[in-house]
């Protein structure tokens, strides 16, 4: 009780005072987000309830495989100009930044569906069907870089419920399609063609709901080289800096199946998929409404430290209250819920329930470096990340032990994250000073 009051002292200031009627409009942005973000979390809590007794660990060892790579791909597919929408001044401007990063995309799938014919001598030892999965990695890949194209000009003009309604569609959609084909006795297959009708289920429905077709009749390519030009940075230095980001939480997967199997693997993307599942929804309605609005088209420099204060708290709050019982008692939860063959992924899940809380505060909050114009320094710090994962494995391959990797991994990882939020601050603070706002 103590903790939650001193978490409301700090927050009430914050909300009542120089920002005023702006970050009321923010936590009402927020709150639109969460409150469809509680329904798609549902879905998925309820899906993997489901998914948990059809699929096999292995399995979803598989999935993961598929889904860390579709993820990597989708970073490059959109050049990181998605990041570029929230500088925009208009709303013409971040509707052609958003085509130009979906255009990428679509260019970068039909890249890899090219590589379909070979696919039987690339990737024989990966799959049973590698025509499929190259096909099924061309479609995730553009429509990831679709999708997150066209969240971040549905955020930036502030359709916060259109957002709300799209994600929940990925979520119904994504959990009916793998819960089917897993009753047919699909394998791993059906958990990626899940995956992938969500992600075109959610881009479908933004670019119908939002009237973006107009735009898209308006892309002129000479004016998209321009705008490309002008914004280089960002596929400069923050593709730069979300790849390493994505290396730094994602090599960790990649290197487990060869170190201690596919079924290891299986434990630990599950227990921590289904215990980030909450926290990654929040914390995507929060980084997406504090993007927004701290853009220059929304916000005064002079009022962002007192909202980065306020966003702070409210997740350290909200992240306590689901972390505390993963702490606590995450083996006894997974096996009651899911039965004794998952109790494993409770016991790595309380391994990063810290690290979770701490990525969970700082991931929105990072996005200070891009609106303050410091890519170069943000793509220095992720490669922290990449550094911190590195020596986790190198601890877990010395010690032969998974269980000793993960705790490494939460640990080192952690501090990156405190060093991202004590600079975020201070980035934060130059911005407020008179002179000092850069935006790009």
């Amino acid at each position: 009780m103590r903790l939650i009051a001193a978490l409301r002292r700090r927050v009430s200031p914050a909300i009542t005072g120089e920002a005023g009627e702006a970050q009321r409009n923010y936590w009402r942005a927020v709150a639109t987000l969460a409150s469809g973000s509680f329904a798609s979390q549902l879905v998925g809590i309820l899906s993997m309830l489901v998914l948990a007794r059809i699929y096999a660990p292995d399995e979803f060892g598989s999935y993961t495989l598929f889904f860390t790579i579709a993820g990597l791909l989708s970073l490059v597919a959109t050049a990181k100009y998605d990041g570029a929408v929230f500088l925009a001044r208009r709303t013409s401007e971040a509707a052609q930044l958003a085509m130009l990063a979906a255009a990428i995309s679509g260019i970068l799938g039909l890249v890899i569906l090219a590589f379909a014919p070979f696919a039987n001598m690339m990737l024989a030892d990966v799959t049973r069907y590698p025509i499929a999965f190259v096909v099924l990695l061309a479609a995730a890949t553009t429509s990831g870089g679709v999708m997150a194209a066209t969240v971040a000009w549905a955020t930036q003009i502030q359709q916060f419920g259109a957002i709300t309604a799209a994600r929940l569609a990925q979520a119904l959609i994504g959990a009916g399609v793998s819960i089917a084909l897993g009753f047919a006795h699909w394998d791993a297959t059906g958990l990626i063609l899940g995956f992938v009708a969500g992600q075109i289920a959610i881009s479908a429905y933004l670019i119908v709901r939002l009237g973006f077709m107009p735009h898209v009749r308006a892309f002129r390519m000479r004016a998209a080289r321009a705008r490309a030009k002008r914004h280089a940075n960002f596929p400069k230095f923050l593709l730069a800096s979300e790849l390493l980001n994505y290396a730094g939480g994602n090599l960790f997967i990649l290197v487990t199946p060869p170190l201690f199997g596919p079924a290891t693997l299986g434990q630990y993307s599950l227990g921590f998929r289904l215990a980030a599942l909450p926290l990654n929804l929040i914390s995507f309605s929060m980084g997406s409404v504090f993007r927004s609005a701290i853009s220059p088209q929304h916000l005064a420099p002079a009022q962002i430290p007192a909202l980065f204060r306020a966003t702070f708290w409210r997740l350290c709050a909200a992240g306590l209250v689901f972390t505390l019982p993963l702490l606590v008692a995450g083996p006894l939860l997974f096996r009651i819920v899911f039965g004794a063959q998952w109790e494993l992924a409770g016991f790595y899940v309380q391994i990063l329930a810290p690290y979770m809380l701490v990525r969970f505060v700082g991931g929105p909050l990072t996005a200070m470096s891009v609106r303050a114009g410091r890519q170069r320094l943000d793509t220095l710090l992720q490669a922290l990340f990449v550094v911190a994962t590195t020596a986790a494995i190198g601890i877990g391959w010395w010690t032969a032990s998974f269980t000793v990797m993960l705790i490494a991994f939460s640990v080192l990882q952690s501090l990156v994250y405190i060093l991202y939020l004590a600079i975020g601050y201070r980035l934060a603070l130059e911005l407020a000073q008179p002179g000092k706002a850069r935006t790009s």
